[in-house]
């Protein structure tokens, strides 16, 4: 997942997708990995919602953004040794 690119602007539709699908090869095995995915497809989702003014997009993104806080949140609490 490290080697998503950070701009993703300039990507066409079908590009996105390949990225996102590309980003689950190999399979998401931690919590970090998936945090990571979720932003990545959050970001990917928020720059369909932006070109197209798409809602349904917008509300991927946010689901995206939802999730990858969630996982965060898990990771931090076990760092903190479930306290």
């Amino acid at each position: 997942m490290s080697d998503d690119p950070r701009d993703l602007s300039g990507r066409s539709g079908p590009e996105l997708v390949r990225l996102l699908l590309d980003a689950t090869n190999p399979p998401l095995t931690t919590d970090a990995e998936r945090a990571e995915f979720f932003d990545f497809k959050a970001r990917v989702f928020a720059t369909l919602a932006h070109r197209d003014e798409n809602p349904a997009a917008a509300r991927f993104a946010a689901r995206a953004r939802a999730d990858r806080d969630r996982l965060l949140a898990q990771i931090e609490n076990a760092n903190r040794g479930g306290r």
